[in-house]
Parts: structure tokens; sequence; C-alpha cells
């Protein structure tokens, strides 16, 4: 297996029938990398605080942006942070908005903590509030060499110390509150997304990133998490090399993957 970067592109990169050029700039891994200019809406299923809309709020002022995540205290901030981003709590697998009303639906390391009965509808309600023509964007944890690394998945792997150790962690709290379950943290191939999709999408792109520093950065990062100090200087340099990786194309070895598919 080799694991040297490959900065090419991927062999399944770009359908030639959907490919188009795109004017955004960094890392195909990026969400912002495939808007066009003059992107008028956007809905971003699993917004959190709010970091992906923020970005785009300030690249794009006139694109109108929409969130949506299950977790209320972050909402909060997203809230605060962008008074003119319409926010909702929510299911990603039932959303509040109309039909063919978005031209951009982002799902960034999302699907991978949605139960699996509910994975196929998560796509199904992001493929119907997306007009025709209009791109999905789903980026998550892909079957790679290091998926074994996934902290998220300590819980499953080592309960007795994960329980010693954590207890009750700030995530296990903001799922209780939603009725929502903690889940196994699946790592996708590429086939795996394409099924989950279902019928009548193009495929416009699909790109691998990172090795080992993604999920070792999260491990890192894990007792400032803990302590509610993701301010930290280190944090802040644990993210930046984590997505210095990201932009690097591991081939099936990467611990990540981005699925573009345009709407038909």
């Amino acid at each position: 297996m080799n694991n040297t970067p490959q900065l090419q592109e991927s062999e399944n990169a770009v359908s030639p029938q959907a490919a188009k050029p795109h004017t955004g700039s960094g890392s195909r891994m990026e969400p912002g990398y495939w808007f066009q200019p003059g992107a008028a809406s956007l809905l971003d299923v699993g917004c959190n605080t709010g970091a992906l809309l923020g970005q785009v709020q300030r690249q794009y002022p006139e694109m109108k942006l929409a969130g949506i995540d299950i977790n209320h205290e972050a909402l909060k901030t997203a809230r605060a942070l962008l008074p003119g981003v319409e926010i909702h709590e929510g299911f990603g697998f039932d959303l509040p908005f109309a039909s063919d009303r978005f031209e951009y639906v982002t799902c960034i390391e999302v699907i991978e903590h949605v139960p699996q009965q509910f994975r196929k509808q998560l796509v199904a309600e992001m493929r119907r509030v997306l007009r025709p023509g209009g791109l999905m964007i789903i980026r998550c944890p892909h079957a790679g060499m290091f998926d074994w690394l996934d902290a998220q998945n300590f819980r499953f792997r080592f309960p007795k110390l994960y329980g010693s150790l954590v207890g009750q962690g700030n995530r296990d709290a903001t799922y209780r509150e939603a009725q929502e379950e903690l889940i196994w943290h699946h790592h996708f191939t590429r086939q795996e997304l394409l099924d989950v999709s279902g019928e009548g999408w193009e495929e416009e792109a699909c790109h691998f990133g990172g090795l080992i520093l993604f999920p070792i950065s999260d491990i890192l990062r894990w007792p400032f998490y803990r302590m509610q100090r993701n301010d930290n200087w280190f944090v802040r340099a644990m993210e930046k090399m984590a997505t210095a990786e990201l932009a690097l194309d591991f081939g099936k070895s990467s611990y990540d993957i981005l699925l573009a598919l345009r709407k038909r």
C-alpha cells in the first residue's frame, strides 16, 4: 500500500460529464472550494457553532445562509455570532425548509454521527431542499489506514477506561438532551456514500485527504476540549496541522473523504 502523498487528483476525482470550472481557492477537501462566484444560498446540515457559515458569510456576504444542528448550546453560539443567518435546532433527516430552496447543501463531518437507519433519509432530505442542478457536499471519515484511531470510538473500544477517565463527556450530554443515541463512527468508502445517496445525482467530484495528523490531533486536543479551553494555542496549532494534512491526498489510505454530488 502506497502511503506517499498524491498531490494530483484522485482516480475518481471528477466525472467528465459533470466537470465544471471552480474558482474557489485552497484545498479541494474544503467545502468553500466548490462554491461558484455569485452563489445564492447555502444550508449547512450539522452547523454546530457556525464556523463554516461564518467563513462563507465573510467570503460571500450576499449569500443567503441557513444552518441546523441538534446541539442546543452550540446553536446559542452560532446565533450570537451570526445574527443574519437562519439557524434551526433539529435533525438533518427532518429538515424544516421548503423543497428546491438551496443552491448548495453541506454536511461536513456529520453523517457518521447519524444512526444507520436514518442516513438515507438524511441524504434524501438534503436532496429535497436542493434546487435542480444544486450541489451537495458531504465530507466524513474514510475507511483508510488509520480509521482505528478515531477518538470518538474509544468509548466503545475501551468502555471501562473511557468511563473512569471521562464519565459523561460534553458530547454525551448533547445527545442525551436531543434524545439521540451516540453511535460508533462509521468510516465510509466512496461506494458506501454513493449507495446511501441513492439515485438522481451526477457525481461531480470525489477526493481523499489526511492520514494520521487528523485523528492524532483530535486525541491530543481532547483534554482542552474537556476543560473548555478550545482557544488554547496548542489547540489552534493542532487544528492548523490537521487542516494542512487534510489538503494532501493519500489515496485509499486517507482518513477523510469528500463527495460532491449534483442534483439532476
